[in-house]
């Protein structure tokens, strides 16, 4: 196991000044913050305080797994308009030769591919019309999902676990 794995979610804390010596446990899971700390002084010394935080950790760990890329994209967001994660509709502005102006309205669609890039599917409502555009993004989106693999991680998008 790689360092950065075996310290998953475990900082040191060193503090002279409050005399705070100890290893600490942060992890977010399901919108929650889970922070706990492990003292050296408590513990009998440095080492055996950081067994117990990776003991910690992985006891959290297991109770509540990290989230997996493809539940992170099925997340409804707020500013959400659709009801459809990752699906919009919007216009685009165009000027004709008189100066009117006129849109041009689109169903887009958006996902994360596994490289940790983007990717997007826009479907024109003039063309397509209003419902067979919006399920034609859905239906894009969905594809690209379902080819996720792996655990989400904000830090190190992309990458499969």
């Amino acid at each position: 196991m790689s360092r950065s794995k075996a310290m998953y979610g475990i900082s040191r804390i060193d503090d002279p000044v409050y005399r705070t010596y100890a290893w600490r446990v942060s992890l977010r899971r399901q919108n929650r913050m889970i922070v706990k700390n492990f003292t050296d002084k408590r513990y009998g010394s440095k080492s055996r305080a950081l067994a117990a935080a990776k003991a910690y950790r992985d006891e959290i760990v297991a109770k509540y797994p990290p989230t997996t890329r493809k539940q992170f994209c099925s997340t409804l967001r707020r500013h959400n308009n659709s009801g459809i994660p990752g699906v919009y509709r919007y216009a685009k502005p165009y000027t004709l030769a008189d100066g009117k102006e006129r849109k041009l309205w689109y169903w887009e669609t958006t996902w994360p591919t596994q490289e940790g890039g983007s990717a997007k599917a826009t479907f024109s409502v003039k063309q397509f019309g209003e419902e067979r555009a919006k399920q034609m993004a859905i239906a894009a989106r969905e594809a690209g999902v379902r080819k996720l693999k792996g655990v989400y991680w904000a830090s190190e998008r992309g990458v499969a676990a």
